[in-house]
């Protein structure tokens, strides 16, 4: 977003980045001495060294992209600024569905999007702030991502009822300020996630990220959180991302806030997902009227067979929620 705007728009995302790092500072195959960081973590998880969890669980990131993609789900986007008294100076809000093709690419039909206010609040939302929300912000950091970053450990910590693994990501553009300079002048900015990630010490799969997307030379990004659950008892998909930050521009601070929602996933077999656009559109009313706080319930005149089978790809193993 840049002041005439900023904000990203990736938890995930989805990613979501809803993304990409380097273990421990090197990659995963690197043959080098474990430094201090590696060294607690080896202690503190003694089945597994740093490097052996970090390879997992970007094969599993890996892995989830390809996932993602026989799946159709419902993000609700919304960015405000906001002014004096905590009242709202302007909004950006969009209801989108996205489906994939057979080629792997992804198709955005979007439900609603009444006008946006942002330029009331100066603010401009941007190219890169829509691909923050979209891809980013769910971040799925992938074994190919894996040599952009350092990865290093930092230790254990409870997410309600998870017992995570918590890691340092850090792009390697960001020390290398030969790089940062090439970007600049190429006007490239907003590409990669900074911050933490959690990982569930069972499953292996990250299952909450939080930073902000950088680099940052005219726009700005605002600070976020991204949630997931277990969807179908197999795949930590993104659910929820929240970011609540100041700007600073050079013209002064915009308080800006973010709620991404990812919902109503319904995953479709290989042949379903090779049907034509007026094909993939009936699946729609399944997800239905307005949905307002979260996804149990179902349309009336849906077969039992269907109630069961949104009920169960809701229902998360575990729910990792602010």
């Amino acid at each position: 977003m840049r002041k005439i705007l900023l904000a990203s728009l990736s938890a995930a995302l989805i990613s979501t980045s809803l993304l990409y790092a380097s273990a421990k500072i090197r990659p995963a195959n690197s043959n080098d001495s474990a430094g201090p960081n590696e060294a607690s973590a080896q202690k503190a998880g003694p089945q597994l060294s740093p490097e052996e969890i970090i390879s997992r669980f970007t094969k599993k990131e890996t892995e989830l992209r390809e996932i993602w993609k026989e799946y159709a789900y419902t993000q609700e986007s919304k960015l405000q600024a906001i002014g004096p008294a905590n009242t709202v100076s302007g909004e950006f809000y969009q209801v989108s569905e996205f489906v994939f093709n057979d080629a792997g690419a992804r198709i955005e039909r979007i439900i609603k999007a009444p006008p946006q206010t942002l330029s009331q609040a100066g603010l401009e939302m941007t190219a890169e702030d829509k691909n923050a929300f979209i891809n980013l912000q769910p971040f799925a950091l992938t074994s190919d991502d894996l040599p952009n970053y350092f990865v290093s450990y930092v230790g254990k910590e409870k997410v309600d009822e998870l017992n995570t693994l918590v890691f340092d990501v850090i792009p390697k553009v960001m020390s290398n300020k030969k790089e940062l300079d090439k970007l600049r002048k190429q006007r490239i900015e907003g590409k990669f996630f900074q911050g933490k990630i959690w990982v569930d010490d069972q499953d292996l799969q990250i299952v909450k990220t939080a930073g902000k997307i950088v680099p940052e030379f005219k726009y700005r990004f605002p600070k976020f959180e991204t949630y997931r659950e277990n969807i179908d008892e197999k795949f930590w998909l993104p659910t929820y991302t929240f970011g609540d930050d100041v700007l600073e521009f050079d013209t002064g601070p915009i308080h800006v806030r973010m709620v991404v929602r990812y919902k109503d996933y319904r995953r479709f077999q290989s042949d379903v997902k090779l049907l034509d656009t007026e094909e993939i559109k009936e699946e729609k009313p399944s997800a239905g009227a307005k949905p307002s706080t979260g996804t149990s319930g179902g349309q009336a005149g849906e077969s039992k067979k269907e109630e069961v089978k949104k009920e169960e790809a809701t229902k998360p193993k575990q729910r990792p929620r602010p």
